[in-house]
């Protein structure tokens, strides 16, 4: 069971922490972060299927995030509460496709509104209306994260996106839950991804070599 926390400081000190890896780790691989993520989805997709070239950047994104997984376990040891996760090739590509339909202005949103979460971090508080009342309030966060109150159908959680101004780089998201609405914000989690998976096009994917998500 997932650990939760009260305590603001340590939201806060996370928020940052969180935003200054994204910052170095972007900065670190910025050669070949060659894509501008504010193009819109259906930019990188045609009759073909997806991209190969943006495929290709993707894989080499993933694989820099496997290689620098003892920094995010290192934020996993300076906040015991937090849990992480990066996004596996397979839940990517049906992302992508799912962003090409008309839920979605049949491709017409930005790729970094739509690839916001390649790592993902999460941590349960017992009071979000409290939390995010004093987010909002705090002058110094604005500038650092985009902050979203998501409410959607049964699922309610905060999520936090972390850019560092560079459209080039890919955001990450903290996820931050209501302890009594864990489970069935896991429920609908769970539901939305295999809704996904549905969405199909008549399209032949490139072999980009991205791995099945477990």
């Amino acid at each position: 069971m997932e650990q939760e926390t009260d305590s603001y400081s340590e939201v806060n000190n996370l928020i940052r922490e969180i935003n200054n890896l994204h910052k170095v780790f972007s900065l670190g691989i910025e050669d070949f972060l060659n894509y501008n993520l504010k193009k819109s989805v259906r930019s990188v997709v045609d009759e073909t299927g997806i991209n190969r070239d943006f495929l290709i950047l993707i894989n080499k994104y993933k694989i820099a995030l496997n290689a620098g997984v003892s920094s995010f376990l290192d934020v996993q040891i300076n906040f015991p509460s937090v849990r992480y996760r990066i996004k596996q090739g397979e839940s990517i590509s049906e992302k992508i496709l799912y962003y090409m339909t008309a839920n979605h202005e049949y491709g017409g949103v930005p790729l970094n509104k739509c690839l916001n979460d390649f790592l993902g971090f999460r941590i349960l508080v017992s009071d979000l209306d409290s939390l995010y009342e004093r987010l909002m309030s705090d002058n110094d966060l604005k500038g650092v994260v985009k902050l979203l109150l998501r409410e959607d159908g049964p699922y309610r959680g905060l999520h936090l996106y972390f850019k560092n101004g560079k459209n080039k780089f890919f955001p990450w998201e903290l996820q931050i839950w209501d302890k009594s609405q864990a489970e069935q914000n896991e429920l609908s989690h769970s539901e939305h991804k295999q809704k996904r998976k549905y969405i199909s096009l008549a399209q032949t994917y490139y072999d980009g070599n991205l791995e099945k998500e477990e």
